[in-house]
């Protein structure tokens, strides 16, 4: 009976290791997902680090190239943590009409 179980368990070794080839071979390999979540494509950041004149805080700009917003983040030094300073959407910026 020991030799019937260990062929049947090599058996289901070979064919769990063969699956798991297919799977490998067939499946594409890629770091982000293939879809998009609706009405929001993915992202292209830019950060760039600046101060405010005057003061000795620090300021990081985050860029969203894709989805054309800007975020800025001011360092809190008392907190130790990030505060929204202001957020823009580039894109209804460039489609506002001008004037006085």
């Amino acid at each position: 009976m020991p030799r019937l179980r260990t062929r049947q368990l090599l058996g289901l070794n070979l064919a769990l290791a063969g699956a798991l080839g297919v799977v490998w071979f067939l499946a594409p390999a890629s770091a982000q997902p293939g879809s998009v979540a609706p009405g929001r494509g993915r992202g292209e950041y830019l950060m760039i680090s600046s101060s405010i004149p005057g003061s000795n805080a620090n300021l990081v700009q985050v860029l969203d190239v894709s989805n054309q917003e800007l975020l800025s983040l001011k360092f809190d030094q008392g907190r130790r943590a990030y505060i929204v300073g202001g957020f823009r959407s580039l894109g209804v910026d460039r489609n506002a009409q001008g004037g006085r």
